[in-house]
């Protein structure tokens, strides 16, 4: 039993690598809370099974689908900087067309990959098992990603990407053009999301367009699961724990339906564990440390920093 959730996990969460390192470089890298990224998946999705049906290659449908994404992603950063909208309004905005955009690539609300090729269907060719081809294309895809996304991150263009991130003002201060590097920040996390929806969409056969529902949440939750695994500064130790986190949440999941979760509560389960995760990172110390009276002034004196500073821009 034990190795069916390992091998579930393995083949599953490994398809969700590059959604999880999008997400990572969006909110983490760069600070920005896209939703986009929720729309690109289904939109990668959506584009991947529609060229696998019509016939192209699966690796050419993947990297349109990682182009339309990248289109998703530009138009967030246009509404942006452009219009000036908070990039939470703007990625809301996208997202919620994307779901209709959905429609219209795949003019139904639903697409069947049976007898298509798709970057899974080398496994016809050999003695392997469907799961055990899924689990080897899968870490292939993810070491190349996180390789070129490793090299991107120590190239001069990507410290310029993640000092803009980190403290804006200062990155303006060194003749960083912040604006640029938001918008390339977006499309590449875009890119990556929706690349993760056509592996996904190409592993189990068919695409609905319902597949983009939550999937920012369980991207989090892989992501903050990740994070929790270390502390270290280093970009490398960083991508090898998104990648744990992502196997790890899937495991987690397949682990709960196997002892007789209710998958209704999947979802709200999934959401909790974001908000205790996030919930440990940040307060976990205060927390302990608030059963003495100064950890307790400490804590009431961090609070009220955070409610003077904490403040919603109108985009009205």
């Amino acid at each position: 039993m034990l190795w069916n959730l390992i091998e579930v996990s393995l083949q599953v969460g490994l398809l969700y690598v590059p959604l999880v390192l999008g997400i990572y470089l969006a909110m983490g890298v760069m600070s920005l809370p896209d939703l986009t990224l929720q729309g690109s998946f289904g939109v990668g999705g959506s584009v991947a099974a529609t060229l696998s049906i019509a016939g192209y290659n699966p690796f050419i449908s993947l990297g349109i689908s990682m182009v339309a994404g990248m289109i998703c992603g530009l138009i967030t950063a246009g509404l942006h900087l452009v219009l000036r909208l908070s990039v939470l309004l703007s990625g809301i905005l996208v997202a919620t067309a994307c779901y209709s955009l959905c429609l219209i690539i795949m003019n139904s609300g639903n697409l069947s990959l049976a007898g298509s090729t798709t970057i899974f269907s080398w496994a016809e060719t050999t003695t392997l098992s469907y799961g055990t081809v899924t689990i080897i294309t899968g870490a292939l895809v993810a070491a190349v990603l996180c390789s070129a996304y490793l090299w991107f991150l120590h190239t001069e263009y990507g410290l310029s990407l993640v000092a803009a991130g980190k403290d804006i003002q200062t990155a303006r201060g060194l003749g960083v053009r912040t604006e640029r590097r938001q918008a390339v920040g977006l499309a590449i996390a875009n890119a990556l999301a929706a690349l993760s929806g056509g592996l996904v969409v190409h592993s189990q056969g068919f695409m609905d367009v319902t597949i983009q529902t939550t999937v920012i949440v369980i991207g989090l939750a892989a992501m903050m699961i990740g994070l929790s695994m270390t502390r270290s500064p280093r970009i490398l130790l960083i991508v090898l724990a998104l990648v744990g986190g992502a196997i790890v949440y899937r495991f987690a999941v397949s682990g709960a339906l196997h002892l007789g979760l209710n998958p209704n509560l999947l979802q709200l389960i999934t959401a909790s564990l974001v908000v205790l995760v996030i919930a440990a990172r940040s307060h976990g110390k205060s927390i302990t440390v608030s059963f003495t009276s100064k950890g307790r002034k400490e804590r009431r004196i961090a609070q009220t920093q955070f409610y003077e500073e904490d403040r919603v821009a109108s985009f009205i």
